[in-house]
């Protein structure tokens, strides 16, 4: 049951993604569109199973969600100073621990979409510990919505 409500909730965003993107609304589009979003949704829903994600607690997810807009231009600030620097900084990695409850896949998800971080591994919680990232990350500031993430209150 789990699965075919997944696979409905895949099927229904790529959908109406698909309809938003299309420049005409016809039943000939909308039935092209549904069968290719079923196939893609078949194919998430495949990919997930095999990879044993899970998209884990709700905990810090508002304190993150809050925090993701401001660390978008504070590292695409960071970016192009980086890039218009004559002297390089460089990145490295790090392991970001997550706070209690916070689910590794969503973390990731917004890390990634950063330009100051990208994340290259998880490790999901082991019963009762919480989960955490490996980062490479532009420089060696920490960003608002990694101390989001991981429940420092600096």
């Amino acid at each position: 049951m789990r699965t075919a409500v997944e696979l409905l909730l895949w099927w229904g965003v790529l959908l109406l993604l698909n309809t938003v993107l299309i420049s005409s609304v016809t039943p000939l589009e909308m039935a092209v569109g549904g069968g290719i979003a079923l196939l893609a949704a078949v194919g998430a829903v495949a990919v997930r199973h095999a990879s044993g994600a899970a998209p884990g607690g709700p905990t810090r997810l508002a304190q993150a969600l809050w925090t993701f807009p401001w660390t978008l231009l504070a590292d695409t600030g960071r970016l192009a100073l980086a890039v218009l620097s004559p002297r390089h900084q460089r990145g490295g990695f790090r392991t970001v621990r997550l706070a209690p409850g916070a689910g590794p896949a969503w973390a990731a998800a917004l890390l990634s979409a950063t330009p100051g971080a990208y994340i290259v591994d998880v490790a999901d919680a082991k019963k009762g510990a919480a989960g955490s990232l490996t980062v490479h990350a532009l420089g060696c500031e920490v960003s608002a919505l990694e101390r989001a993430l991981t429940g420092d209150a600096r």
